[in-house]
């Protein structure tokens, strides 16, 4: 945020589906950066826009529905939009990596897990001699923390457990030393234990390779152990930008404070039950006019019926769009 070395900007993006011979946004004008080396996390609810950011950063919006339909997504200075596929191809999975949310649906059921990460070295890395590659795949599979790694290599995926499935996957994202690593809800199908390990390896790795991370979650908790910035989406729009430390010390929307409040404490009484915030997320194209929480906020008057709200910054590092931010 103070920080102006940015390896990824985002300016007044917006993305979405056709269907009925209409576009329906997905994602409405957003604007975020990250710098080199830090994590920015993305939160908030299903349907909220979070997705289909990380996809259309790597380009990969699925055909024949989705739109790429303004803004910029700038990556060491080249507008990735504006492209062509060809140079597309040579970053992502290479400079951009992510991290899908279910592994089990991202990996191919009927190849060994060795072949699918030989499959990154051979796209990016075709110099590299057969044995190069093997010797790669099993440093990586080591570094992630998968025993036996050799073994492994010759298994399928149905052969390993989610936590494993999960390793594989950042294995697959880490091959080429990314840049820029996405992590999509990379925790979500898998125990606590195993979430807590994911994260743990997550942020050791970053530290060792030095890459900016990109983490999507709608779990606040897991935020506020990871990030080092955050955005805030609701119904495919920003409405809070700020460091970890302003969001979590200071949250100004009305959304974000409702996030916050259904967090479980440790101080919480025993059956006391969590606050939830009324109401229910709108659909694609179906967005109220105004502010798009307002059908569930409590603090709305007249202006947030009418006009979504610009940007107020509340300072360098935070800032909030509403029309009485709290």
């Amino acid at each position: 945020m103070v920080v102006n070395e940015y390896i990824l900007s985002v300016k007044d993006f917006s993305a979405g589906f056709e269907k009925d011979g209409k576009i329906l946004k997905a994602v409405d004008g957003i604007s975020f950066d990250i710098s080199k080396g830090k994590t920015l996390g993305i939160v908030g609810e299903s349907g909220c826009g979070k997705s289909v950011t990380a996809l259309s950063i790597m380009r990969l919006l699925p055909k024949p529905s989705g739109r790429y339909l303004s803004g910029t997504i700038v990556y060491n200075g080249v507008d990735l939009l504006s492209l062509p596929k060809e140079e597309m191809y040579k970053i992502r999975g290479n400079k951009i990596s992510m991290i899908f949310q279910e592994p089990m649906t991202a990996l191919n059921p009927v190849k060994k897990i060795g072949d699918q990460i030989a499959e990154v070295f051979q796209l990016h890395r075709p110099d590299m001699s057969k044995s190069e590659v093997l010797s790669e795949i099993i440093n990586l599979l080591t570094k992630v923390g998968i025993s036996d790694p050799l073994e492994r290599f010759n298994q399928y995926p149905h052969q390993l457990s989610g936590g494993m499935r999960q390793r594989v996957m950042i294995a697959m994202a880490l091959a080429c030393k990314p840049d820029i690593l996405i992590a999509d809800e990379p925790t979500t199908a898998l125990d606590v234990t195993i979430q807590a390990q994911i994260l743990d390896l997550i942020k050791k790795l970053q530290e060792e390779c030095g890459m900016s991370v990109i983490f999507i979650t709608h779990d606040l908790g897991v935020i506020s152990e990871i990030s080092d910035d955050v955005v805030v989406m609701y119904a495919g729009k920003i409405v809070e930008y700020g460091s970890t430390e302003e969001i979590f010390k200071s949250p100004s929307h009305p959304y974000t404070v409702g996030l916050m409040k259904s967090i479980p404490s440790f101080n919480q009484k025993r059956k006391t039950r969590l606050q939830s915030i009324e109401g229910i997320v709108p659909s694609i194209g179906h967005y109220p006019e105004g502010c798009r929480f307002n059908n569930r906020c409590e603090y709305k008057f007249e202006p947030c019926l009418v006009t979504f709200p610009q940007r107020k910054e509340l300072n360098e590092n935070h800032s909030v769009f509403c029309h009485r931010c709290l």
